[in-house]
């Protein structure tokens, strides 16, 4: 191997390293779950207060401690900052609209695509029917599904694993991060959704520079989900399908606004450049601009290494046991 490829490897194979930590902390959070309701059960909304809390702090912990992990795992090998400038970009609300549409697009192909199996189903009625929720519970909802999972799973995903394959390419990091997102959600019902995701909050973290601003898209998307849910199980089935679809519609109409508008304001930039020049201007640095020389072919080769396929591998059997659990009941 070259230099260059030796380098990528290594970087593949200690990110591998931070993802089975990674998973390990996720099967052991699923046990801590299973025994923290022996203590809760039966004290009301405070015992609701106290599982829910518990579950946001472990859930953010589960991705957090990788993170802090990768470095004493590199000893000495490079590592790639990330970027956490707090002054977001004056276009960020664009990218938010335009990435809550696209990411919203991508949702309705996925469950048309799970329809087609049946599968969602099974996801409905065995894996989250929850019953009715009461109003305390809708604001804890919100912290462990809107709030947590959107500082969580950004750090370890575009702030540690997409941060350090820039180098390699900006795109062989955002499709590599972004599967590894879909992968690490471990439900085939998701695994569309969540890789489209994937590839929505890469492109903002490359394009922005700003971990922030993927972070607050996640949880506008996140938001958005959790809303609709809401309104259709406290209003009339009529009025909330309705109101949902309202909802989506202005969304993604304002989004494909935005979109348009950042197509627009790109090409005037390219062109501000072309005619002024780029004398005394300072200029971001692009990440393609570092992209180490190794074939395409080579970089998905590289990839998949040892600890790399084992991550994969037990993404894909939880995967795959939730598939014959569903094939098995219905």
């Amino acid at each position: 191997m070259t230099f260059a490829e030796t380098q990528y490897r290594n970087t593949i194979q200690r990110l591998a390293f931070v993802l089975l930590i990674f998973e390990g902390l996720f099967l052991l959070l699923g046990g801590v779950l299973a025994v923290i309701p022996l203590f809760t059960d039966g004290h009301g909304i405070a015992g609701d207060v106290i599982y829910d809390v518990l579950y946001g702090l472990l859930y953010a912990a589960i991705f957090i401690v990788p993170v802090f992990l990768f470095r004493p795992i590199s000893k000495e090998k490079p590592i790639q900052p990330m970027y956490l400038e707090r002054k977001l970009p004056r276009e960020t609300p664009l990218y938010l609209f335009a990435g809550v549409a696209v990411i919203t697009a991508a949702a309705y192909l996925n469950s048309y695509m799970v329809s087609v199996f049946d599968y969602s189903a099974f996801s409905e009625e065995v894996l989250w029917d929850q019953g009715g929720t009461a109003n305390h519970q809708l604001i804890l909802l919100f912290f462990t599904t809107a709030i947590v999972p959107a500082f969580a799973e950004e750090f370890l995903f575009r702030g540690l694993i997409l941060s350090n394959l820039l180098p390699y390419g900006r795109t062989t990091a955002v499709f590599a991060s972004a599967l590894l997102f879909g992968v690490m959600h471990q439900n085939i019902e998701q695994l569309f959704y969540a890789t489209v995701a994937g590839l929505v909050l890469g492109f903002v973290y490359v394009k922005t520079r700003s971990l922030w601003c993927c972070i607050l898209l996640h949880f506008v998307n996140n938001f958005v989900s959790v809303l609709q849910s809401i309104l259709l199980e406290r209003l009339p089935e009529t009025t909330g399908a309705a109101v949902v679809s309202i909802l989506q519609g202005t969304l993604f109409a304002v989004g494909l606004i935005s979109a348009v508008l950042l197509l627009l304001h790109q090409r005037d930039r390219r062109r501000l450049v072309l005619e002024r020049g780029c004398f005394e201007q300072e200029l971001p640095a692009d990440p393609e601009c570092s992209v180490a020389e190794i074939p395409l072919s080579r970089r998905v080769r590289l990839f998949f290494s040892p600890a790399m396929i084992a991550f994969l591998a037990v993404c894909l059997v939880q995967m795959l046991s939730l598939v014959l659990m569903a094939v098995l009941l219905y």
